[in-house]
Order: structure tokens, then C-alpha cells, then sequence
């Protein structure tokens, strides 16, 4: 737990520099615990603000913002947990922390000025990050064996990093 923390806070640290805070829109929030939950949400407009949370086994949460300037956290605490975030237009920010065994992460992002997100804690995971537009910022970081990470970004001015670490 503390190590899922450490790398959520070292992913927020990095990209601290490029958020700006604002006044929140609108704020949604869901928080699951157990067998084989289904949680999602869907935002449009601006200044959105948005948290998923599960724990537990075979959960998938699911995450929609359309607008500018809107924020999204996922936490998954498990295993074989999977998290999407699609987020369309400028300046949006997304943040995933994962921590178990098989979990999936996947960030897709249209616009420009965006930021994303996945730290994964823990054995066999999977993360991918999909970014097109221009002046985008994405990160993966993952602890542990048997990892994978991709990240596809298309436009100008990008900039891509994926860190990897066994046990």
C-alpha cells in the first residue's frame, strides 16, 4: 500500500508543474469493494473532477470526461482488476494506481496539453497509454516482474516516458 502511494504521489510530483487547479465543475466519486464490480461514469463540459476506487478481485471501473481541465483518479487495490479512462479535449489529467497481480491500466487521451498517468505496483500487469493530439505529457511506471507497457503517442511536442523495475 505504501508503495502504490509513493509511486500515485511520484506520478502527481512530476506532473504538479503542468496542473493547474481551478474551481471544480462537477465532482463524481465511486468506491467498490469485492467480487466482479462494474463502476463508471461519464462527464461532459469543464473543470470536472472524478474518482474511482475498488478493491478486491475482477473489478472493472470505467471513466468518461469530455471537456477541458477536468481531473480523473483511479485506485485499484487487487488482482486481475482492470481501469480505462477516455478523456477528449485539452488540458485534461488522469492518474492510475494499481497494486497486485494482472491488472490492466489503459489511458486514451484526444486533445492537446494532456496529461496521463499509470503506476502499477506488483506482478504481471499491463498498462497502455494512447495519446494523439500536440504537447501531451504521459508517464508508466511499474514495479515488479512479468510487466508490460505501451504507450503511443501521435502529434508534435510530446513527451513519452515508461520506467520499469523488477522486484
Amino acid at each position: 500500500m505504501k508503495r502504490l502511494l509513493l509511486a500515485t504521489s511520484a506520478l502527481a510530483a512530476i506532473f504538479a508543474v503542468a496542473a493547474t487547479s481551478a474551481s471544480a465543475g462537477n465532482s463524481a466519486a465511486v468506491y467498490q469493494s469485492g467480487y466482479y464490480n462494474s463502476g463508471s461514469f461519464l462527464q461532459n463540459g469543464h473543470y470536472n473532477r472524478g474518482t474511482l476506487r475498488t478493491a478486491g478481485y475482477a473489478n472493472y471501473s470505467r471513466a468518461v470526461q469530455a471537456g477541458r481541465w477536468n481531473y480523473l483518479y483511479q485506485q485499484q487495490l487487487g488482482s486481475r482488476n482492470r481501469a480505462l479512462t477516455d478523456q477528449y479535449g485539452d488540458s485534461n489529467y488522469a492518474v492510475t494506481g494499481q497494486q497486485g497481480s494482472r491488472n490492466d491500466a489503459a489511458t486514451y487521451q484526444t486533445g492537446r496539453s494532456n496529461i496521463s498517468g499509470i503506476a502499477q505496483i506488483g506482478t504481471n500487469h499491463r498498462a497502455l497509454t494512447d495519446q494523439s493530439g500536440f504537447s501531451n505529457a504521459a508517464a508508466i511506471i511499474q514495479v515488479g516482474n512479468g510487466q508490460n507497457a505501451e504507450m503511443h503517442q501521435a502529434g508534435d511536442g510530446n513527451v513519452g516516458v515508461i520506467i520499469q523495475g523488477g522486484d
